[in-house]
């Protein structure tokens, strides 16, 4: 049976494992840092993701999948060469979404990350609270912060990409504030590449634990993410 390592810094990892789930059949091991990947500097996050790639290796994982986009965005390659088995990333879905306009794409997510993007057709709206806000499952919350980040920008974009994993299970909170505006996530992508990778066996059921970075459970931390 295929066994799929996922790595996040939030709850990010869980929108990321469903649609991987409606991809391929595996066995899925989600592991979660309890430090945040863009409050690293760039050589502790290689040496935290590098450990984090070699436990899930060392659990058998055939493949592994890098969940946050600001991991792929600022180690994808150095853990590429190091990881022991394939290694995939998820990417801001920026060229996709610029396929489909012609003027603005606001592209939403950690500043660490959207404001190294530079493009004319690109507006970069940080928004740094919004995996915290995710961790509490108030939508309600979450869309009035998402409304009054979006607020300077009004009328300026025409679609938006969400770069940041944490983002993508709440995709729904972003159409709420921006009802009539197309929205891409970071999803497709990974998804498309495993399933190319993998073909779907005929076994439907698949299994899935999540651990931290010590390799201790945590699934009833997240049961309301694994419902």
């Amino acid at each position: 049976m295929l066994k799929i390592g996922i790595i996040d810094d939030c709850v990010g990892i869980f929108p990321t494992y469903y649609k991987l789930k409606q991809a391929v059949s595996a066995d899925f091991i989600c592991i979660i840092s309890d430090v945040r990947f863009t409050d690293m500097p760039r050589d502790n996050l290689i040496a935290a993701s590098y450990e984090m790639t070699k436990r899930l290796t060392e659990l058998g994982c055939d493949a592994i999948v890098l969940s946050s986009v600001s991991l792929s965005s600022l180690a994808y390659k150095k853990l590429q060469n190091l990881c022991g088995c394939p290694l995939y990333s998820s990417d801001a879905p920026v060229l996709h979404a610029s396929t489909y306009t012609a003027s603005g794409v606001l592209v939403a997510g950690n500043g660490r990350v959207v404001n190294r993007l530079s493009s004319p057709t690109v507006i970069p709206c940080a928004m740094d609270e919004f995996p915290l806000l995710a961790e509490s499952g108030n939508e309600r919350v979450i869309v009035e912060y998402v409304e009054k980040s979006l607020a300077p920008y009004d009328g300026k974009f025409d679609c938006i990409a969400l770069a940041d994993s944490a983002m993508n299970a709440y995709k729904r909170c972003f159409s709420r504030a921006c009802p009539n505006v197309q929205i891409f996530d970071s999803l497709e992508g990974v998804a498309r590449r495993i399933r190319k990778k993998y073909k779907k066996s005929a076994r439907d059921e698949c299994s899935c634990i999540v651990i931290d970075r010590n390799g201790v459970k945590i699934d009833e931390k997240y049961a309301l993410f694994l419902q």
